[in-house]
């Protein structure tokens, strides 16, 4: 089968159109030209601070039909707030604007809103991080289920590596979501391919251990040796000197198709931040050569 017959084409406008993300205006302008070819059938970026604006990206999402992910990782960040911070305070600070965030991107049209955890504070207190994240996904859980068909993603990012933070080794990460989604299958899993390299983890068991919970993928780039220059996830181009080429991103759709459940299909983007240097278009139309070529690969599940 082709790998296009079990995942389809996501629009990661938040890497994809970087420069414009302080131009929301703009950025609009820019997802509506694309959306317009008509390839993409999810799109994702921030959150939208003009109420003008979330209500335009509604009517944008609504017309053309797609889906709609709102990433809130630096509408924590900016402010200094974590979700599994010790500080029960600061958690309580946490979860309230995570709610209403929620009610943002219900304003712009999403069906999903995603996000990541704090920083790892190390092995001693992981428990307790935990644990203090279960409760703020529970609680944003009740506040996602105020609009039905919503759902709320988690991504594992790497621990020990670069961006260090608690979720985290795909294990751990399927644990918590289990425990935080009680069943309700509202709360799932957004991997992503660099971060789980630079956990040292084999992408084929991490796919397979994270699929009863995987609700979408990035296909991400990363330099893996700490002894060469660019080491980390850096949100970097395809190819070398990173893992990432066409062959290696159809053989991950092709192991995640080999064990994802159901017949659903699910989306897939290619996460790549456009460089100061580059037209945004240009970036975008080499990220979307990229996932054809994936996508459009044959392969036997």
């Amino acid at each position: 089968m082709k790998l296009s017959e079990r995942f389809y084409p996501s629009l990661l406008a938040s890497e994809c159109f970087y420069p414009y993300l302080d131009r929301e205006e703009i950025l609009l302008d820019a997802v509506e030209k694309i959306l317009d070819e008509g390839y993409y059938r999810r799109l994702e970026t921030g959150t939208l601070h003009s109420k003008r604006l979330r209500s335009r990206l509604a009517d944008i999402v609504g017309r053309y039909g797609v889906g709609f992910t709102q990433w809130i990782t630096s509408d924590l960040s900016a402010p200094g707030l974590n979700p599994s911070a010790a500080d029960r305070e600061v958690r309580r600070k946490t979860t309230d604007k995570i709610k209403k965030l929620v009610d943002m991107a219900a304003e712009s049209g999403a069906d999903r809103i995603a996000m990541v955890s704090g920083p790892d504070p190390g092995e001693k207190f992981r428990e307790e991080a935990s644990e203090g994240l279960e409760e703020v996904l529970q609680s944003v859980l009740e506040q996602v289920e105020k609009y039905p068909g919503m759902k709320l993603l988690l991504e594992p990012l790497d621990r020990g590596a670069h961006k260090n933070r608690l979720i985290g080794p795909s294990d751990e990460a399927v644990r918590l979501v289990r425990l935080a989604d009680m069943g309700r299958n509202e709360c799932l899993l957004s991997w992503d391919s660099a971060h789980a390299a630079l956990n040292g983890e084999h992408l084929k068991e991490s796919l397979c251990t994270s699929a009863s919970y995987l609700g979408h993928i990035h296909l991400a780039n990363a330099v893996l040796n700490p002894e060469l220059d660019g080491y980390g996830d850096w949100h970097m181009q395809m190819g070398e000197p990173g893992f990432l080429d066409v062959s290696c991103g159809a053989g991950i759709l092709a192991d995640a198709a080999a064990v994802l459940p159901g017949e659903e299909m699910y989306g897939v983007s290619v996460e790549c931040r456009c460089p100061a240097d580059t037209n945004p278009f240009i970036n975008e139309r080499d990220c979307r050569t990229f996932l054809k070529q994936v996508l459009d690969r044959d392969v036997n599940v």
